[in-house]
């Protein structure tokens, strides 16, 4: 026997010197009393111990990992590539509601800024918390990154890497950590393959010897990715993170399983106890009989349906047959409340085509049955498309998806990602089972793709004005430049973007 609330015992001591302090107690003080320590012994929450058992775990564990070195604050990713790294890892997080995340900031060490949670304020929070400014050190080291992920308790570590990959060349020791530990790496190359000269106060940083320093894509990152059997992403929006959520979306087939440790509470006897004493310290003998003879006389009954229920239900259900789907609706909310009564309505009311009415009803089940939560959730997602909230219905098909395979599910989810216009998106959802209807989904979904071409058309000639002016602003830099390289002699512009640590981690002679 042990005590899960082994604490409230310590409510006992005061009790003690209450009691102790009267000398004259009369008999039906000291029930109250009695009545008291009872109920304190049954909030302690006395419990035997079961053996462990395995238990299916939902969620699955993810470990990111943002660079904070200086080099993330170069401008070549818009407005730069810290900031677009963070507002990654934020709609990741989104997408996964249901799943543990682990958030890293790293550059030559690595510091915890969220342990593993599934609560995504949190995590919003420690993202928003991390300022690099207030970081000593500023370059980049993936072997201390990978050394330290090694250390988690995980039996895979699924790594996501948002870095432009630093002055990193050795892939030996990385890929080994990597192997040993069953480090399965998502590195997305936070820069460009051009790069960007880096600036401190408004002037470009130089080496040593008189080179600009100019950050972009290791090369190295897609080496290392190969090597470790990874997969490479090169983050120029936020589109891209939908590519990264559906490939961690296909790779969680497999459910995890965690042992947990049961116990078999009895607070009910305590409880039970206490309630009786309590009844003896506030009624007299005579009271007692009078009280207690009709509760003798009641018996629990099990609560039974309504004798018209049939009659509703009869009528409810031809209904629905004759297509008169609102009707139906009317007649099912005269049945009495229950779990199957409130799924009929809002279906009901769902092929009526009052989607606000069925998503109320939806949102009203409460149950444990994980065939019909996803259900529930799957439904939500096609009402949510018919009032044209796409991003909550994406929001549905995730949950949907979470609770187990739904191949319908899956289907529109991707159908609602490809598509970047929301011209007659409603028209290609629910999908059904049947072959015919998919052609025509398809049909559809193809002719939207279409207009989506059209749209990435725009949004690209959008991206090469918007890019004319920064280009005439580095013309202008580079023609500043020439003019003082005539004078010093030509600068050499090297790869090198970060600075090396020397003794400790201020002792730097050129802070980048």
């Amino acid at each position: 026997m042990s005590l899960l609330n082994g604490w409230i015992l310590f409510g006992l001591i005061p009790i003690y010197f209450i009691y102790k302090r009267d000398i004259n107690i009369q008999k039906q003080t000291k029930f109250l009393y009695l009545s008291l320590i009872f109920m304190i012994l049954a909030m302690a929450r006395p419990a035997l111990k079961n053996s462990y058992e395995n238990q299916n775990f939902d969620s699955h564990d993810y470990i990111i990992a943002l660079d904070a070195s200086y080099s993330m604050q170069a401008k070549d990713l818009k407005p730069s590539r810290y900031i677009l790294a963070k507002e990654a890892i934020k709609k990741l997080i989104k997408l996964h509601p249901k799943d543990r995340f682990t958030l890293f900031a790293f550059t030559s060490s690595t510091l915890l800024i969220s342990p593993p949670t599934t609560d995504t304020d949190i995590s919003m929070m420690a993202l928003d918390a991390l300022n690099p400014k207030y970081i000593l050190t500023k370059s980049t080291n993936l072997t201390n990154l990978f050394k330290r992920v090694a250390k988690l308790s995980m039996k895979q570590k699924n790594l996501i890497v948002f870095s432009d990959g630093g002055d990193e060349r050795d892939i030996q020791e990385i890929t080994n950590i990597a192997r040993k530990n069953k480090i399965v790496p998502y590195i997305v190359a936070t820069a460009t393959q051009k790069g960007a000269a880096l600036k401190k106060d408004g002037k470009y940083i130089k080496t040593a010897n008189e080179s600009i320093v100019v950050s972009k894509i290791n090369p190295m990152l897609i080496d290392l990715t190969n090597a470790t059997h990874g997969k490479y992403y090169e983050l120029s929006s936020l589109s891209e993170i939908d590519t990264l959520s559906s490939d961690i979306q296909s790779n969680q087939t497999k459910k995890e399983k965690i042992k947990v440790q049961t116990y078999k509470e009895f607070f009910y006897i305590p409880l039970a106890i206490a309630l009786i004493l309590f009844f003896f310290s506030v009624t007299k003998v005579g009271q007692r009989f009078f009280i207690l003879l009709p509760l003798l006389l009641l018996y629990p009954n099990k609560s039974s349906a309504d004798l018209l229920d049939f009659y509703h239900l009869h009528v409810a259900k031809t209904a629905y047959k004759e297509a008169k789907y609102q009707n139906a609706a009317l007649e099912f909310k005269k049945t009495s409340p229950s779990t199957k009564s409130y799924f009929n309505i809002a279906t009901a009311y769902y092929k009526a085509g009052k989607f606000r009415e069925a998503i109320k009803f939806y949102m009203q089940i409460k149950t444990k049955n994980r065939e019909l939560k996803q259900k529930i959730f799957y439904n939500l997602g096609n009402c949510a498309v018919k009032i044209k909230q796409y991003d909550k219905a994406k929001q549905y098909y995730i949950y949907t998806l979470a609770l187990g395979e739904e191949s319908d599910a899956l289907y529109n989810l991707t159908l609602l990602r490809k598509l970047k216009t929301k011209k007659d998106v409603s028209k290609i959802l629910p999908k059904n089972n049947k072959k015919t209807k998919k052609k025509k989904t398809l049909k559809k979904s193809s002719k939207n793709q279409k207009n989506s071409s059209k749209s990435s058309t725009n949004l690209s000639s959008n991206m090469k004005t918007n890019g004319a002016g920064n280009n005439k602003k580095k013309k202008q830099n580079l023609a500043a430049i020439k003019k003082e390289a005539k004078k010093k002699g030509e600068y050499k512009f090297t790869y090198k973007a970060y600075e090396k640590i020397n003794k400790g981690y201020t002792d730097e002679k050129e802070p980048w």
